[in-house]
């Protein structure tokens, strides 16, 4: 597979949470991405480094990962993202810490579906793939982005919970 297309917004600075940080700094860049995508998922990643926050728009490979092979992999990039683990190892490589996870769902609504809880959690069912990582669910719609919602690991819950 050739190498992951992506963008790198940022650095740029806005103390917070995750919410408080995409909000203050990286709002109109969400909603231009997900609108370029649309009626497609997008993806992107939220990392931190020293210099502050960065946002990864990624290319959503659902589609290219269907047309491989459609058997192991049957959503299409219209009801699934895929983003590339390469993104990740390289932001790390820079010394860069991932914070959240971001993915639109497109006409029905911020949600943490079933789907994404499976991705989200270790193979080995005892907690979250990325610990301390927040995903951000995007509410894509006709006329733009209409909000997010961020999710987390709770150890209380033993589950993802909204933030």
């Amino acid at each position: 597979m050739s190498a992951p297309v992506s963008v790198a917004i940022g650095p740029r600075t806005a103390p917070g949470s995750t919410r408080e940080v995409l909000e203050a700094a990286f709002a109109d860049d969400l909603a231009r991405h997900a609108a370029a995508w649309f009626p497609r998922e997008c993806c992107a990643l939220l990392v931190r480094g020293p210099a502050g926050h960065e946002l990864i728009l990624a290319e959503n490979l659902a589609d290219r990962y269907h047309d491989h092979d459609p058997q192991t992999f049957p959503r299409t990039a219209l009801r699934a993202y895929v983003l590339d683990p390469r993104l990740i190892a390289a932001a790390e490589r820079e010394g860069k810490a991932l914070v959240a996870i971001v993915h639109s769902h497109c006409r029905v609504g911020a949600y943490f579906s079933d789907e994404d809880v499976r991705q989200a959690l270790s193979p080995f069912e005892d907690g979250p793939l990325y610990a301390g990582v927040d995903y951000v669910v995007l509410d894509a719609r006709d006329d733009g982005l209409h909000g997010f919602r961020v999710f987390t690991w709770s150890e209380a819950a033993r589950g993802f919970v909204e933030r």
